[in-house]
């Protein structure tokens, strides 16, 4: 949680009016039994994050034996939110509710003590399965909903005007039944409404994220739109096919780019085990060739680049038994045009690494004058 919501809320005139349970200090230091560091599950920008045991029914503290677990963010001595800045934050998270964001149940602002309480996700981040050698790889089929429950998260938030801004492995929280959900809302930006028969407005902000994630456009000139988060989707999703992260070192010490590493092997079937996570022992060679085409495309030149609702469409039709019955495609603003069925990405862009002119064919994909909006 940092101000990255603030600036487009007013902080007086935008009250929480959401249902969301108002805690205690008390509470909560006795709900984390005194914000143990046995309890600590980690932190989170400018906080720290303990589990915490409620009561389902009455919100209360509770024990280990009869509470439910709950993830509190307690942030750091120092923070510069005010008591109405962090009300106007609370009040716009708990409005968002979507099956593939983490849930807020409630805050508490007394004195210096500024909390947020969440859902808590038993299996941690998509970053510890994905990059800790001792984990269990996780299956294809598990890798595939992922990347589906993303694109959801991230098609339901542009369609509220919200740019996520930090999509990232370690942002990427699984249930006990391994479906993902979107957390950490600390840079989100909410862009001001625009008329969605025109382009992208130029909104300017701090190029701020993390290295191998942010699309080079937004760290070329820091105009935020909602194609920086396909870009970052993209990655992801060659994180997940390959197992390796967004930048690491190799041998030599040099910083490897997940994107400029898969370009060379992109577009040619049968170098496609190049790509693929040596981890991976079955998978669909058909569809683990598509799931890499789309990440391209969402990696491309910015103006070519589809929005998310199209991509989960792909995503969905490519992988249609994966698609569980409570969060099909309806819950995201998908188009119902005929478009949605006619996606196609043979025809590859190159992928935008540095900076570069690049054309490439995607009229399925992008209308004719259509670039990336943020509706």
């Amino acid at each position: 949680l940092t101000t990255g919501l603030l600036s487009e809320i007013s902080s007086e005139s935008d009250l929480p009016t959401v249902n969301l349970k108002v805690f205690t200090y008390a509470e909560l230091d006795k709900a984390t039994r005194n914000f143990a560091l046995a309890n600590r599950l980690g932190d989170g920008g400018p906080s720290h994050v303990f589990m915490g045991y409620i009561d389902e029914r009455t919100c209360r503290a509770a024990s280990l034996a009869t509470g439910t677990p709950v993830a509190v963010k307690r942030l750091r001595t120092g923070s510069n939110l005010t008591h109405d800045e962090m009300l106007s934050v609370v009040n716009d998270l708990g409005r968002h509710v979507h099956w593939n964001l983490v849930k807020l149940i409630g805050y508490c602002l007394e004195e210096e003590h500024k909390l947020l309480v969440c859902e808590y996700l038993p299996n941690g981040s998509l970053e510890d399965h994905l990059f800790i050698p001792e984990r269990l790889p996780l299956s294809w089929e598990t890798r595939v909903r992922i990347a589906m429950d993303v694109a959801r998260g991230l098609s339901f938030l542009h369609g509220q005007r919200i740019i996520f801004r930090d999509l990232k492995a370690a942002n990427v929280l699984l249930d006990s039944a391994f479906n993902a959900k979107l957390s950490d809302f600390g840079y989100a930006k909410i862009i001001p409404g625009v008329d969605p028969s025109h382009t992208d407005p130029i909104f300017r902000t701090r190029a701020s994220g993390i290295e191998g994630y942010l699309a080079p456009e937004f760290l070329a000139t820091d105009q935020l739109t909602s194609a920086m988060d396909v870009y970052s989707f993209g990655v992801l999703l060659l994180e997940l096919v390959s197992g390796r992260r967004a930048v690491q070192q190799t041998e030599s010490g040099i910083e490897d780019n997940i994107v400029e590493w898969a370009q060379p092997n992109i577009g040619s079937r049968h170098l496609l085990d190049k790509i693929m996570d040596t981890k991976l022992r079955e998978y669909s060679h058909e569809e683990a060739y598509e799931v890499v085409l789309i990440a391209s495309e969402c990696v491309g030149e910015k103006a070519q680049r589809p929005r998310m609702r199209k991509v989960l469409s792909a995503l969905e039709q490519l992988c249609p038994s994966l698609v569980p019955a409570t969060a099909s495609s309806s819950s995201a603003p998908v188009a119902s045009s005929s478009t949605t069925h006619e996606l196609s990405f043979r025809t590859l862009p190159q992928l935008q690494c540095p900076p570069s002119n690049i054309v490439s064919s995607r009229e399925a994909l992008s209308p004719p004058g259509c670039c990336c909006q943020v509706i």
